[in-house]
Parts: structure tokens; C-alpha cells; sequence
């Protein structure tokens, strides 16, 4: 048992390959200000590689779910994992993420007051260097999907479980597979749940890549992205013209900036979200 105050209503949904960051994961939501009643990990590794780590979880004063699956990706973790949540409300993190002390607390307070809202964060990185940030310090109420897409992170959100399945499940095609993040915020916004950006709600984003990993990384986000705006060209919805043309417009800025810089990520991440956004473009809209 733990003397912690418990968030009765909250589950805790992290999707997992049970890489050995996890611990420090899970170690970090069970050190928090406010713990969950359950913790789920939704592993899609090797059966029987998290035997260990989930005997030494079974020590923890917070209970641990393991639940296995054979499929790939993260939103088909995090789908399978939040289909088991039994609590009215849940929060998300990844594996290679440490929550703040008072995340889970914030993300409590944040529904509380907004129950049928998304709570999203800040998401930090443990070096310089580590994909997906946001360091925004503001708290911001989003209602429609903004340009910049610093709105929302899956890697660090809570909801109710009503919310998520008015919104749909994570889209898990292979063509969005690193876009879901942003994919499923917008069906959520249009079903008209805000977003509540809480700079507080902090997750550290671990930095384990190297510039090989990184090239091949941006390649993929920036094809899911490009698919995704194709798919929304072919249902004829033309804002995502104005979004092409930004995304576009800030790729090609770090393209050259980097080049000229010396800056080996920048110009990767700007090329990609140039040549790689287009090749996505193209493949949305032939229905892939």
C-alpha cells in the first residue's frame, strides 16, 4: 500500500517494446505527488522478455498490468492498452519518458475541472537533440487545430475514457503510423473537446538515438504527416492546403538553414519535410 494520495479514477496507460527504459517509466509515475490506481503496460516485444521487470513491479505499492499483443506501432499499443482501462478517466505517457512529480496531479486537477476535455503538456528532452519537444510555458485552450501542431502530444495526455471513444481509437494504418499523435487530436477537436495545454503536465523525453536513427525518424514523421494531409485533400477538405503550404515553407527553411549551418539534423529534419512530406502527399491521396 502506499500512504500517497491515490487518483481513484485514473489509470495510467504506457504502450511498451519493454525496453529497459521502461522501468524509470513506471518508477516515475509510482514517485509522483498523486499515484494511479492502475498502471497498464501494453507490450508488443517478446513474450515473456518483461517476465523480470514485472516480478519487480509486482513490489511496487501501485498495481501493474501487463497486457501483450502481437501488433505494431504505438497507436495499436496504446489502443489495446486504454481498451483495458477500467477507471472513468486514464493518462498516457511512453515508455521512453520520466513523468514530473505533480504530472499525474495536474492532469487530475485539469479534468476535474474540464471533464469531458484533453489535458496535453509540456514534453522535454533529456539532451538536446531528442525529437518531439515542446517547451511551450504558457497554458493555452486549443478548440481547433493549430498550424504549429504544439497542441497535443500522445506521448503525455490524460482523458475520459468517454472522450476517447467519442474521438475514435488511434488510427492504426501503416500509412499514419507516425502521425497519430496529431491525427487523432484533430477528430477530437471537431467532436468539440478542447484541448488544455498545462505546461506543468511535463514529461522528459529520453534521447537514445543516433543522427542515423534521427534521418530515418524525421523520414517517417514526415511521410505520416504528409499522408495524413493527402487522405484530407482527397475528402476535398481544402485548409489542409494552408497546412501544406506552412509545413512546407518551415521544411524548406531548415533545409537551407541547416545546409548552410553545417547543422546535419536540421537540414535532415528540413528535407524531409520537403521530399518526404510530398512522397506522403502523394500516397494520402491515392488512398493509400
Amino acid at each position: 500500500m502506499t500512504d500517497k494520495p491515490i487518483a481513484a479514477d485514473f489509470s495510467v496507460v504506457i504502450p511498451t517494446l519493454g525496453r529497459a527504459c521502461l522501468r524509470d517509466s513506471v518508477l516515475s509515475i509510482v514517485a509522483g505527488s498523486v499515484v494511479p490506481a492502475e498502471i497498464i503496460l501494453s507490450h508488443q516485444g517478446v513474450p515473456g522478455s518483461m517476465d523480470a521487470m514485472m516480478a519487480e513491479f509486482s513490489q511496487l505499492p501501485v498495481k501493474v498490468t501487463y497486457i501483450h499483443s502481437n501488433q505494431r506501432g504505438a497507436a495499436a499499443g496504446r489502443n489495446t492498452g486504454i481498451r483495458q482501462v477500467k477507471t472513468p478517466f486514464f493518462a498516457s505517457t511512453d515508455d521512453d519518458c520520466t513523468v514530473a512529480p505533480r504530472w499525474l496531479e495536474e492532469i487530475v486537477q485539469g479534468l476535474k475541472q474540464y471533464p469531458r476535455a484533453i489535458v496535453s503538456g509540456r514534453v522535454l528532452a533529456s539532451e538536446e537533440g531528442a525529437p518531439s519537444v515542446n517547451t511551450a510555458n504558457a497554458n493555452k485552450v486549443f478548440r481547433t487545430l493549430p498550424l504549429k501542431g504544439d497542441h497535443f502530444a500522445g506521448g503525455n495526455f490524460g482523458t475520459a475514457v468517454s472522450t476517447f471513444e467519442d474521438s475514435g481509437p488511434f488510427d492504426e494504418t501503416e500509412l499514419l503510423r507516425y502521425c497519430e499523435d496529431p491525427e487523432w487530436s484533430y477528430r477530437a477537436l471537431v467532436k468539440g473537446h478542447e484541448i488544455h495545454y498545462i505546461p506543468e503536465v511535463t514529461v522528459i523525453h529520453l534521447h537514445w538515438r543516433g543522427n542515423a536513427d534521427m534521418t530515418q525518424l524525421y523520414s517517417q514523421y514526415a511521410y505520416s504527416q504528409g499522408g495524413w494531409f493527402g487522405r484530407r485533400l482527397r475528402r476535398f477538405d481544402a485548409g489542409f492546403l494552408v497546412r501544406l503550404g506552412y509545413e512546407l515553407a518551415r521544411g524548406a527553411k531548415r533545409w537551407c538553414v541547416g545546409s548552410l549551418q553545417g547543422d546535419l539534423l536540421r537540414k535532415v529534419n528540413g528535407r524531409a519535410f520537403v521530399i518526404d512530406l510530398l512522397r506522403g502527399v502523394a500516397a494520402g491521396l491515392n488512398g493509400h
